[in-house]
């Protein structure tokens, strides 16, 4: 449990948590590298000035400062270090090593790793420590481990003035891609649609052979997903391992009227699912076999799930709280997942840019910082499923900038759509997994057992497709820039109980931030 100190005698203005301190820190260091559209000499001065306020922050013995100014120190230089070398735009022949190659909707993207580029229009090779992407059309028999060598692929470069191609940059680098770019077709393609060997040629195979082993027995799990639950395969698999390439996209159009397209995303909730099922097979007394057990689970687990950050956020989380319980400590929420950000973007920094960790980390944090309060409310005036409504209301006002930012919509009816997926999906999943396991030994009576999660599955999507129908059921909202999301996560902290001052005080900071909020909305506004 959290101990918030709400005594309005506190001189403190909140609980002091280092973790917390560090990750807001590197978030912030790691976003103004992100904006400066040149780096070099600005982000030099930047890194200088703060290691000249951390040193005289720890001259004055202001710890606190000087560990905030270390931070973001860190969190510039972190990001600094990951930032690729500008790559010209222009046709290139690329040679690599594929980490992953799904085809979709007539597409196969290819991942490479390990890769070099020689420019058509200059003598010299760049080498990419990060991921190149390649879109090309039709099929290619191409698999993971395999060397390739690509004579003409277009390749788009970083763009450093251009503030939409610099946008674009940094979801890349979300996703560890350096550049991408579509292959080009000089001989057309075969008559089975795939590419020609003209085209891109195989070197070598089985150069990565632990990608090679985790993909297999992720292919596997989906092969046997697919011969098993049939139709429903695509919807199975996404929750299962997180896979979409089955995923019908009319199928999914219900969940993102609803708010609910977050179940079809590993995460947090499949995670606890997992964690759940996990900690049954090890006794409770047994603290630290449990927590083994349970973390090497949801390791493995993630090497399947291809390393989501929301899974990554949620078992770091879950290990975190577990090894609190052996150690007889208290867990903290807000420890776990400032902890879990720090653990995140040291390895990779511009995960902050992701989608996915944004609206993962948000709906954490407005779990954290407002389920209580409202269950607490809720219970009060005898509303029934006060926890579930609860939670749905916090993480749902704090992804609400984000939903605008990235969609341009805000779902009306969230909270009754989550209060019907999210419990039914939970039974979905359990009996899923289920029916996994009993599927190996014997398929036949498997595939009959799934008529009972596919019959729930059947109910979950005429319910959300009934409330996606409904008058109003979806706000457009204006774009709203990153940087506004922020400050209006800094007003949910302000009137969070984590704030150690009055209401009375604490509403006037929220004021204060929610017209930051409203004159940074303006100028956005007015600057499109």
């Amino acid at each position: 449990m959290d101990t918030l100190q709400n005594a309005p005698t506190s001189n403190k203005l909140i609980n002091y948590r280092p973790i917390a301190e560090i990750a807001v820190g590197l978030m912030l260091g790691i976003a103004v590298c992100g904006i400066m559209p040149a780096g070099g000499a600005a982000v030099l001065c930047i890194m200088t000035a703060c290691g000249a306020a951390g040193v005289v922050f720890a001259l004055l013995r202001h710890t606190r400062s000087a560990l905030f100014a270390a931070a973001v120190l860190f969190g510039i230089l972190f990001a600094a270090l990951r930032l690729p070398t500008e790559l010209p735009s222009g046709t290139y022949a690329v040679s690599g090593t594929v980490i992953s190659a799904e085809y979709s909707d007539g597409e196969t993207e290819l991942i490479l790793t390990k890769s070099e580029l020689r420019s058509s229009a200059s003598t010299g090779i760049f080498r990419r420590d990060g991921r190149v992407k390649i879109i090309t059309d039709g099929y290619l028999n191409i698999d993971v481990g395999d060397s390739v060598y690509i004579p003409k692929v277009y390749l788009r470069g970083a763009a450093k003035a251009d503030s939409s191609e610099r946008s674009r940059f940094l979801k890349q680098l979300s996703e560890g891609i350096t550049a991408s770019g579509r292959l080009l077709y000089g001989g057309g393609l075969n008559d089975d649609g795939s590419a020609s060997a003209d085209e891109i040629s195989v070197v070598s195979k089985h150069n990565l052979p632990v990608r090679e082993a985790l993909t297999s027995v992720r292919s596997s799990i989906v092969r046997h997903i697919g011969r098993i639950f049939g139709t429903d395969a695509g919807i199975v698999s996404a929750l299962i391992v997180g896979d979409k390439t089955a995923l019908q996209s009319d199928r999914t159009e219900a969940y993102r009227a609803t708010g609910t397209a977050h179940l079809l995303a590993i995460s947090g909730f499949h995670t606890g699912i997992i964690a759940a099922i996990l900690g049954l097979f090890v006794p409770k007394r047994k603290r630290w076999l449990r927590t083994a057990f349970v973390g090497i689970g949801l390791i493995m687990y993630c090497c399947i799930a291809v390393y989501a950050s929301g899974i990554v956020r949620a078992s770091i989380m879950v290990i975190c709280a577990l090894l609190c319980r052996a150690l007889n400590r208290r867990a903290d929420s807000l420890n776990g997942l400032a902890a879990a950000a720090v653990l995140i973007l040291a390895f990779e920094p511009f995960q902050l840019y992701s989608v996915g960790f944004q609206l993962s980390f948000a709906a954490c944090f407005g779990l954290i910082l407002f389920s209580k309060q409202f269950e607490t409310a809720l219970a009060s005036a005898h509303i029934p499923l006060a926890g579930s409504v609860s939670a749905c209301l916090g993480a749902s006002i704090a992804t609400a900038p984000f939903q605008a930012a990235y969609f341009g919509c805000l779902p009306l009816y969230f909270v009754a759509g989550n209060l019907i997926a999210v419990p039914l999906f939970s039974i979905v999943m359990v009996l899923c997994i289920a029916i996994l396991l009993i599927g190996i030994p014997f398929p036949g009576f498997a595939a009959v057992l799934t008529v009972a999660p596919r019959a729930v599955l059947f109910v979950v999507e005429r319910c959300l497709g009934f409330l996606s129908a409904l008058p109003y059921a979806a706000l457009n909202l204006p774009t709203i820039p990153l940087a506004s999301c922020a400050l209006f996560l800094a007003m949910l902290f302000v009137l969070s109980p984590y704030v150690l001052r009055p209401f009375q005080k604490r509403a006037g900071l929220a004021v204060f931030c929610l017209l930051l909020f409203t004159c940074s909305l303006v100028f956005s506004i007015i600057t499109l």
